[in-house]
């Protein structure tokens, strides 16, 4: 059967439509059924930062995590795309200390924080922050802390041949079940490599990453341990006032949120033991927010309340801060019977 994404978004302005973003979604059990989908469920996309949870697997399956005495909310840095905040600074920088490395280790760049980035661009020059504030800081250091663990070279631990990047690729493909073979591997913001595989099978490793008893024994001790502390510490996920924080501690289901770049969203739904993929086809940041909050309201995962307002039908204001327009999130989520 053949798909198309779909209009999920439109950017409505003075009572005009002068936008419209495509995009779709699939949700799937832990035993690989789809259930739902809007758009094509099968479209293959990079992971981006919602692969940090199971980059983070192998750090804990391994023994390493324990073996540093690595704090919870410390391997939920290492699966998080933090804001760069003080705290997270901080977390970081103690992940770093346990295992022996500086931050002149870390090999993710620099980059203005996103709460920076959000609020106000021309508070701080690039000049004024390091490595430490990267979003992607607290996954390259819970790599680091892999490679210290299994005495492996740290210099070059962000190469596709590496030992712990073969190790990462074969984690995500065991787990969303996809064959490694068919992943295709390209080079994330921070350097590390991304993978892109199937909406589907991305929902599907989400929906294993909220019933690990659908894994092996041990793996499914690592994976609790990642998504309990996704869970428990959605700040370290997220930060301030972002959508991957404030999701989960509204009120409803336990829920696992984690967004990527270019228009990515995924969940896992650990009431139900569902996962979840949502991609805005163009990648505009604008659009997944409404989509995935006007998502969970269909699918009956969160009921529409105050704190997620503004991220289901954020106002559009221009530079005298002046509204001038909304986001508003319009797409039918059917449900699947004999695919």
């Amino acid at each position: 059967m053949s798909y198309q994404p779909e209009p999920v978004t439109k950017v409505i302005r003075g009572g005009a439509v002068e936008s419209v973003h495509y995009g779709s979604a699939a949700v799937v059990d832990s035993e690989g059924r789809l259930l739902y989908r809007v758009g094509d469920p099968y479209l293959i996309t990079y992971m981006r930062s919602s692969a940090k949870p199971f980059q983070a697997i192998p750090l804990v399956e391994s023994g390493g995590a324990r073996a540093f005495g690595l704090t919870s909310a410390e391997i939920a840095i290492t699966a998080g795309s933090h804001s760069g905040e003080e705290i997270h600074i901080k977390t970081v920088r103690s992940i770093l200390d346990k295992i022996g490395l500086k931050p002149e280790n870390l090999k993710c760049g620099v980059q203005t924080p996103i709460g920076i980035a959000e609020e106000d661009r021309s508070a701080k020059s690039k000049e004024d922050y390091t490595v430490l504030h990267h979003n992607c800081s607290g996954k390259h250091a819970g790599m680091l802390a892999l490679a210290v663990y299994k005495n492996l070279p740290v210099d070059d631990y962000l190469s596709i041949d590496h030992p712990i990047q073969q190790l990462i690729t074969r984690t995500i493909a065991e787990i969303c079940c996809y064959p490694e073979a068919k992943i295709a591997v390209g080079i994330d913001g921070c350097s590390v490599p991304a993978h892109a595989l199937p909406l589907y099978n991305m929902a599907w490793g989400f929906a294993r990453f909220a019933a690990p008893n659908s894994v092996p024994m041990g793996r499914a001790k690592a994976i609790g341990t990642v998504s309990m502390a996704m869970m428990e510490y959605p700040e370290m996920v997220a930060g301030t006032g972002r959508f991957d924080t404030v999701l989960p501690r509204t009120e409803g289901e336990r829920i696992v949120s984690k967004g990527g770049a270019e228009g990515l969203e995924c969940f896992a739904f650990a009431d139900r033991h569902w996962g979840a993929s949502l991609k805005i086809v163009d990648g505009a940041r604008r659009a997944i927010a409404p989509f995935a909050t006007e998502f969970l309201y269909k699918v009956g995962v969160r009921s529409k309340n105050k704190d997620l307002v503004r991220f289901h039908i954020p106002k559009i204001k221009n530079w005298r801060e002046v509204d001038v327009g909304y986001i508003e999130p319009s797409f039918e989520l059917k449900e699947v019977e004999h695919e």
